[in-house]
């Protein structure tokens, strides 16, 4: 339902993580657990009439989660999720390569709660995430015609926060409120400097006189350390229980993605090259996103309910001249469908797919300008697309 009513529905136990209040609405015991394999469509067009696509392999993104009632008004609660990734891969040396050649980002967070049932109308819930962050980014770098790809892979174990609360005014209507912290995370691993270019033609450290020697204590693979945050974000849910057959649901969420201004990348390969003092910056001067959607559920019959959803996404680039070609975010119309089918009296499968529409500016620049240089309109994203089918199953005991 593209997020509509996210836990508060009650429709299954995944609001373990997106509000550990709603935790509330399932008595005893219910463990919950599948994948969605996302893929992307990311086509580019150089006004140059040149063509690139950075989509990755398509990715199986798991998810698990168990809900248990302690008490007539406790439960506990463990959330396991994939709540932030990405992957895209450009050629080597394609013509805008210092915008970016590759990434693989992959959080996993593993999620303690609890919740309290304070009355049959206020239910508060809360909880901790240890995350395991990954990142993996290449992107071309250098001097005047000299160029290098810098790549950094770097990992990182960091903690944060979540705390949520539902209220139910009426039998069949509920609000949400949650909220889940930034979590910042210090990733240690190598950064690696190799792709020696003069122009389009490889060139060895020796032909390239004074700055040889320098060029020269790049190359190879070094320590490094990357400084990577993930957003807070909070959200507001509602779930109206309008008949037997109909359920309307609405969310509006808000993303910190202004966290993620900056890029830093600490290396000795970079102590010697005039202007980086051993820090590689990827400026991306991203604001904060907001998502609205709605959606509903159909439940025909006492084994099959349909459902569908709509919503409408902005985009962290503030400014399209930081837009990197790894990360080409746009303002994003989401669509979305989906049913779950009883295949016994405690057993319940859902599928589910979605598609993200990018719309709007999505234009590249040729640099940020943040090296000094006169930044120049390129090409375009004409598509910017991702496709999401998911399947899970729910089991209550």
């Amino acid at each position: 339902r593209a997020y509509a009513g996210a836990g508060v529905d009650g429709t299954d136990i995944s609001g373990v993580y997106y509000n550990p209040a709603t935790m509330t609405l399932h008595p005893g015991t219910a463990i919950q657990a599948g994948f969605v394999a996302g893929g992307l469509d990311l086509a580019y067009e150089g006004n140059d009439g040149s063509t690139e696509n950075g989509q990755y392999n398509t990715q199986a993104i798991p998810h698990g989660y168990i809900s248990h009632q302690l008490t007539d008004n406790m439960w506990i609660g463990l959330a396991m999720t994939v709540p932030f990734g990405m992957g895209t891969e450009y050629d080597d040396n394609w013509n805008r390569a210092n915008r970016g050649i590759s990434a693989e980002v992959l959080t996993f967070d593993f999620n303690p709660n609890v919740a309290w049932k304070v009355s049959d109308k206020l239910s508060l819930g809360a909880g901790m995430s240890i995350q395991y962050a990954a990142a993996d980014l290449k992107m071309k770098d250098g001097l005047g015609d000299i160029t290098m790809d810098g790549e950094v892979d770097a990992d990182s174990i960091a903690w944060g926060f979540n705390v949520g609360l539902m209220w139910s005014p009426l039998d069949n209507l509920r609000f949400g409120l949650s909220y889940r912290s930034r979590i910042n995370h210090n990733a240690d691993g190598d950064f690696t400097v190799d792709n020696l270019r003069a122009g389009d033609r490889p060139v060895d450290p020796g032909d390239l006189g004074d700055i040889g020697p320098i060029v020269a204590t790049a190359l190879g693979t070094h320590d490094a350390t990357a400084t990577i945050s993930t957003p807070a974000w909070l959200m507001a849910t509602a779930a109206w229980d309008v008949n037997d057959l109909l359920s309307l649901y609405a969310t509006f969420r808000w993303t910190d993605w202004s966290s993620f201004d900056t890029l830093n990348i600490k290396t000795s390969a970079l102590d010697r090259i005039p202007g980086k003092n051993g820090v590689k910056t990827v400026e991306n001067h991203w604001q904060d996103t907001y998502l609205v959607s709605v959606g509903a559920d159909l439940r025909f019959t006492n084994w099959w309910t349909f459902r569908a959803g709509i919503g409408y996404e902005t985009s962290a680039v503030d400014d399209p001249k930081y837009r990197t070609a790894i990360i080409p975010d746009a303002d994003r119309l989401w669509l979305a469908l989906g049913s779950s089918f009883k295949a016994t009296k405690n057993m319940q499968i859902d599928v589910s797919a979605a598609w993200l529409h990018g719309i709007g500016e999505r234009n590249l620049w040729s640099t940020d300008g943040s090296d000094g240089k006169n930044p120049q309109e390129v090409g375009k994203f004409e598509d910017l697309d991702a496709y999401l089918f998911g399947v899970q199953l729910v089991y209550k005991f």
